[in-house]
């Protein structure tokens, strides 16, 4: 458990690399999701020698309750990264390294504390603008009615339009896992089993919602982006619901130190395309 300046204490997981490398911090999806899924991508930086930082942010899984829902989320969650950040490396700025969302609570995180972020690694990302989310709903939809016919099959609590009474958020939230977060993977069975490892525990509708709110109130903006002049790395999936959406808004706004696209996966490449996906990440870390 980590001390901070926050309300309550809140938990995080760290595997050590070796002295001198710098640490890494892994921001996971959502916003509103669990982070525990990212523990493989923790152990193979790990791995690389990196002293490797994951948690679940304020309000979610094991920091459910560590959220003040009297003030903002976002301004928690970056309170929270920072607090964390100067416990990994007070004196040196560290690697981000976030998935999906994450990489927008990345640049949030970025635009508050520039100078304490070597460099960002940039999975699956949703770009500042959110351009690729514009199709996402109906690409969604467009998939599930191939794959299955379900009985509920809207789509919107990932886009922050779902607005539902108390008592049927545990069933949405359910349904959500279950049904929608297979068609994120282009193996869609092993899609089913990797969603049947998350319960309702795992995702927090009502975050996702606000978040997305908060953001879109004030987004990052490319001026502030170049403006840090770190690198930036991105890593996609060829069959990811985001490309070539993502890439297209950020490759022609911003300056990507490199970029690579896997085939043969969704969101997930470090399930989908293990071998792969790792030796892009070390040449990011390396670079």
């Amino acid at each position: 458990m980590l001390n901070s300046n926050l309300q309550q204490p809140f938990a995080y997981h760290l595997i050590r690399g070796q002295n001198g490398t710098t640490p890494v911090i892994l921001l996971g999806g959502g916003p509103g999701f669990s982070s525990w899924n990212l523990q493989p991508i923790q152990q193979i930086i790990a791995g690389m020698a990196h002293d490797t930082y994951l948690m679940d942010m304020l309000g979610i899984g094991e920091n459910r309750s560590a959220l003040n829902k009297q003030q903002p989320v976002l301004e928690q969650w970056i309170a929270q990264i920072r607090a964390l950040q100067l416990q990994a490396s007070a004196d040196q700025p560290v690697i981000l390294v976030a998935h999906s969302w994450g990489a927008l609570m990345a640049m949030l995180y970025t635009r508050e504390y520039p100078e304490a972020v070597k460099k960002l690694v940039l999975l699956n990302p949703v770009d500042p603008e959110k351009k690729a989310m514009a199709q996402l709903t109906e690409s969604i939809h467009e998939r599930n009615m191939q794959l299955q016919s379900p009985a509920w099959d809207d789509e919107a609590a990932w886009e922050n339009k779902t607005e539902v009474a108390e008592e049927d958020l545990e069933y949405i939230t359910l349904r959500q896992i279950q049904q929608v977060l297979p068609t994120y993977f282009l193996d869609y069975k092993l899609g089913q089993k990797y969603a049947a490892q998350f319960t309702t525990d795992d995702f927090n509708i009502d975050l996702n919602v606000q978040a997305w709110r908060e953001y879109d109130a004030n987004p990052v903006t490319y001026a502030q982006i170049n403006q840090w002049q770190l690198p930036s790395y991105f890593l996609e999936c060829q069959q990811d619901y985001l490309m070539p959406f993502n890439l297209n808004a950020m490759q022609s706004k911003m300056r990507l130190q490199q970029v690579q696209v896997i085939e043969g996966c969704g969101h997930f490449p470090w399930i989908e395309q293990p071998h792969i996906f790792e030796r892009h990440l070390q040449s990011f870390l390396q670079d």
